[in-house]
């Protein structure tokens, strides 16, 4: 899976394998923002954001050194920046309640019901990104902007709490 070809191709205007790109990305946008907002809806929104904000700066970037980490760097950006402008409309129960009401198009993964076993958002981001994405801890390491060591802590502690609270 090589996505450079597709960043030289968009670069001249060109977005006739938009949709191949498009179906080798999403879903790890789509998790990425899901992992922060914990609501499906605001998720595809962010997944439309994303692409858009990709497009509008497809010049600046440098297509030897782009890989999928850049878009899920976007997502996380916006997703943080979402989540914060909605904690100022709702209050978090508010939030909750809404959040509950929600169903997930990744229904068959429970993906959702999983991740809100998690406290916070940071530990749901990486449990995707190694569980869900089969990232490297040094990939998700740069792309939540942690420590290595930080990144492998956050991540044990997930799973030993995800281990006490999901039931098979």
């Amino acid at each position: 899976m090589d996505l450079k070809k597709y960043i030289v191709e968009f670069k001249t205007n060109n977005q006739t394998h938009f949709k191949e790109f498009y179906n080798l990305t999403h879903k790890a946008i789509y998790l990425t923002a899901l992992a922060i907002l914990k609501n499906s809806d605001d998720a595809l929104d962010i997944v439309q954001d994303t692409y858009l904000n990709f497009l509008k700066n497809i010049n600046n970037i440098d297509t030897l050194k782009f890989h999928e980490g850049y878009l899920l760097k976007i997502s996380r950006n916006l997703s943080i920046n979402y989540y914060k402008q909605k904690q100022k409309v709702f209050s978090s129960q508010e939030l909750i309640d809404i959040q509950k009401d929600n169903t997930n198009i990744y229904n068959d993964l429970n993906v959702k019901a999983i991740l809100d076993k998690l406290d916070d958002n940071l530990s749901r981001e990486i449990v995707v990104y190694h569980v869900l994405l089969d990232y490297k801890f040094k990939d998700i390491a740069k792309i939540i902007d942690k420590p290595l060591g930080t990144t492998l802590w956050l991540y044990n502690k997930a799973i030993k709490v995800l281990k006490e609270r999901v039931v098979l």
